[in-house]
């Protein structure tokens, strides 16, 4: 069995705590930017050509094969390309460096057919034996997103416009890992043997600078303070209107949206409330919603507590108003969810998780009950969990049970499965997979060794299905594997699924053509974006 993806977005603990520490220098480097418009949702006669955004943490490293975090992916995105990627707003792939692929009948050979007359952002041309050398350092840095190439054998190279990979065994999320935000990224090996320093693969020089083909470069990365991208004018694609993105480190929403406002900030990429978004629509802002592979959900601990009784954990999931905790939190910005896989991963109605709301099966399953607490936990890194959580208390205080809520820092969510003694009875978060293939959904968070697992919920029929998706050849098999995978998980009552949530992003007016894709949260593609 493939390892799991060790540590996935490891790296933002350091993030959300440097976040915090470098939040008045944050502050302070945004007032000295260029006004992005004049407020008031109006472009107010600015250059509509640099566009000023805000993260709320820092991302800490552009390499593109070490990144692996929420924040960050406007960066990556926008200065490296794959070899394939999601259309707008699906699940299905279209070339980007290659034009066109193949796979062979046993699912082990995989060849590329490369796009003519690309060039790195040092004027080196883009080819099978960079295509070659890019993929080798990924598995050479061995980083957390090196595990979608875990299963790879060899490549060849018979002419400089074909790349061909050899499995050694069937992986039926490939493409997708090829394809997601986190998947393999060409980089110059001009640049990057250059910059080699004592064996590692230019990883310093990478830190603050790039080595790739997209349509912006990075050309400033002051860490903890202010990321800056310029055009590439020999993009492939065509030169983009976007002349230059500047984007500031500032973790509180509340300023970001007063940035909005006065006009320091051009948009808001993730994180306001629906109130927020109502208000700046009101104000003459423009609200742009799409579709995303982001989830709310419960995670249920079964290894303290009251409910290590499954008919209990049953009977909660039956206390779930679905369809009120949605239209409450995230109103017409996210929908009731129906699976428990990011709707879209799979075919409707595979893994169903459509419990019959029925309060009174709670309440009179604690009736009884000698120890009636529990500890709702909810990740603070973005409010609508703690909203979200106040509701389910509201819910389980009304059957009977002593529910009491706390919020905790995503660091200490992340680092759950090394203290389980501090891990919640409950704990709602809003997640996203890597890709919009299911096997990125169940085994990062569900499976019995899967690294985001928080509540550590092991159910070995689940695994063993995951196993038998991840390796299956016909895409029917896959399926079916990956539902009875989710199916069994809901059954055991491990985890409550409450909202498929949109991706929302406000603006100022002046701009068109915002695309977006599925998995790549908290972004859209700016090389595409137009002015006027």
């Amino acid at each position: 069995m493939r390892a799991n993806p060790p540590g996935r977005r490891h790296l933002v603990f350091v993030a959300l705590v440097l976040a915090t520490v470098f939040a008045l220098a944050s502050c302070g480097s945004s007032n000295s930017s260029t006004p992005a418009s004049g407020g008031s949702g109006g472009s107010g006669g600015s250059d509509l050509a640099t566009v000023h955004l805000a993260f709320n943490a820092d991302m800490q490293v552009p390499d593109p094969d070490i990144f692996y975090e929420l924040e960050g992916n406007a960066v990556v995105t926008s200065v490296y390309e794959g070899l394939v990627r999601y259309k707008p707003d699906s699940t299905q792939i279209e070339g980007a460096l290659a034009t066109s692929w193949t796979k062979s009948p046993d699912g082990l050979t995989y060849t590329f057919k490369l796009r003519k007359g690309v060039t790195f952002h040092d004027g080196t041309p883009f080819n099978s034996a960079a295509a070659k050398f890019s993929l080798e350092r990924r598995t050479k840095v061995n980083s957390a997103p090196a595990y979608m190439l875990a299963d790879v054998k060899s490549y060849a190279t018979p002419d400089p416009y074909t790349f061909v990979v050899h499995l050694g065994r069937p992986v039926s999320a490939f493409m997708d890992y090829l394809a997601a935000p986190y998947g393999p990224k060409a980089v110059s090996p001009t640049l990057v043997k250059a910059h080699e320093k004592n064996g590692d693969s230019a990883q310093g020089y990478l830190k603050t600078h790039d080595a790739g083909t997209g349509p912006f470069m990075i050309t400033g990365f002051d860490l903890g303070v202010r990321y800056t991208l310029t055009r590439y004018d020999k993009y492939w694609a065509g030169k983009p209107d976007v002349a230059e993105i500047t984007i500031d480190i500032i973790p509180d929403i509340a300023t970001q949206r007063l940035k909005l406002e006065s006009g320091d900030l051009t948009m808001i990429l993730h994180g306001l409330s629906t109130g927020d978004i109502s208000s700046l629509e009101g104000k003459g802002f423009e609200v742009h919603r799409f579709p995303a592979l982001f989830k709310a959900w419960i995670m249920v601990n079964k290894n303290k507590g009251i409910f290590q009784d499954k008919s209990l954990r049953l009977a909660l999931a039956s206390a779930i108003d679905k369809k009120a905790l949605t239209s409450a939190v995230f109103g017409d910005n996210g929908t009731p969810s129906n699976q428990f896989y990011p709707a879209g991963e799979l075919p409707v109605g595979d893994a169903a998780d459509t419990p019959t709301y029925d309060p009174s099966i709670l309440a009179n399953a604690v009736k009884n009950l000698s120890d009636k607490k529990v500890d709702i936990g909810f990740s603070s890194d973005d409010p609508r969990n703690g909203r979200l959580a106040e509701l389910v208390q509201v819910a389980l205080q009304t059957a009977g049970l002593q529910a009491t809520v706390r919020g905790i820092p995503i660091a200490q969510v992340f680092d759950l499965p090394n203290h389980p003694d501090q891990a919640p009875d409950l704990l709602l978060s809003t997640v996203n997979p890597d890709a919009a293939a299911p096997e990125t959904w169940a085994r990062i968070f569900a499976n019995t060794k899967g690294s985001l697992n928080w509540e550590q919920c092991s159910v070995p029929a689940a695994d063993t299905a995951m196993d038998a998706g991840l390796h299956a050849t016909n895409q029917q098999e896959v399926d079916s594997e990956y539902a009875k995978a989710g199916q069994l998980l809901i059954d055991d009552g491990c985890f409550i699924t409450i909202s498929d949530v949109k991706e929302v992003i406000v603006s100022e007016k002046g701009y068109t053509n915002f695309l977006n894709q599925l998995p790549t949260v908290f972004t859209i593609k700016f090389g595409a974006l137009k002015i006027g």
